[in-house]
């Protein structure tokens, strides 16, 4: 074989085949697929048509073994298989383009570039891609057939479709993690946002940390009030809440209200406990004072013999 730089991959032209003229050729090392990936692209490519052409190897008996674009191969057979007029949608599921050589070790070539420096869309990018689309109409679920992935995986990056395009460009320029633009999901001030985007870009910052930062007067779902009042009933009066959408956390934004709820529960479960006793006091903490305690007298058991009618 030649080496790499002496081969001229550049100059094969793109021809049309039937599609029965072409098979996967064994020189492509993507022999085993993930019949769910391989699904979910031919419901892209039956929705969308055939973006990328493939490349191949002209075989001695005029075939085509494909080295480059096995995967999209398999995707548009099973198309056309559950979709005939796909191929009426979209001509070139019919006549599939291919740029092909008759060189074997171009055709190695090929293989080894597309299938392994191949690289997949960036996340930002891809969130973008994801926005645009939601934004002329496309449901989630055509915005999974056209680009081949899961729902899931849409509901994800859509999520992140909001944030500010500073944040994103932060993670486009990998000064920020995944995860960490996911925490920026909770964040109600754009201004505070991107002073803490300034303050944590290309640094190591736990989910907490940041999350502390975003939202720095948020009270926490286990606060011990909210835990005594209830989400519910916090949100039926009017308090607002962010949920984060990466995580089960939960941030409560209206502490007035919160502590109106928990000081009006708490009254009346001490009424119902009080009933009896000569007074009652509420304590919103676990410590009693002195001045509260001194009003206390220990009753201590009087030894005596019990006449028989008081047994």
């Amino acid at each position: 074989m030649k080496d790499f730089q002496d081969l001229d991959l550049t100059a094969a032209a793109v021809s049309h085949f039937a599609l029965d003229m072409l098979y996967v050729s064994p020189l492509n090392p993507r022999q085993d697929v993930n019949s769910e990936g391989i699904d979910m692209l031919a419901q892209s490519i039956a929705s969308v048509g055939l973006i990328q052409s493939l490349a191949g190897h002209l075989d001695n008996d005029g075939r085509v073994g494909i080295v480059g674009g096995g995967r999209r191969l398999r995707a548009i057979k099973l198309a056309l298989e559950r979709d005939p007029e796909a191929g009426t949608r979209h001509p070139e599921l019919v006549e599939i383009p291919v740029r092909v050589t008759t060189s074997r070790d171009v055709a190695i070539a090929w293989a080894s570039v597309e299938n392994v420096a191949r690289e997949a869309l960036d996340p930002a990018d891809e969130i973008r891609a994801f926005a645009q689309l939601r934004d002329t109409g496309a449901t989630v679920g055509e915005v999974a057939r056209t680009f081949g992935v899961t729902e899931q995986h849409v509901y994800r990056r859509m999520a992140l479709a909001d944030l500010p395009s500073e944040v994103l460009d932060a993670l486009k320029a990998r000064q920020i993690s995944l995860n960490t633009a996911a925490v920026f999901t909770l964040a109600k001030d754009k201004t505070l946002a991107l002073e803490v985007l300034d303050h944590v870009r290309g640094r190591d910052t736990t989910p907490h940390y940041l999350r502390s930062m975003l939202l720095p007067d948020a009270i926490k779902a286990t606060d011990s009030r909210v835990k005594f009042v209830g989400l519910d009933a916090y949100e039926a009066a009017g308090g607002t809440l962010t949920r984060d959408l990466f995580s089960e956390d939960v941030a409560l934004h209206d502490e007035d209200v919160l502590n109106h709820l928990y000081t009006e529960k708490v009254q009346a479960e001490a009424q119902a406990y009080a009933q009896g006793w000569k007074w009652f006091e509420v304590l919103e903490s676990s410590y009693a004072s002195y001045q509260l305690t001194e009003k206390m007298q220990r009753v201590y058991k009087v030894e005596g013999d019990l006449s028989e009618e008081e047994a």
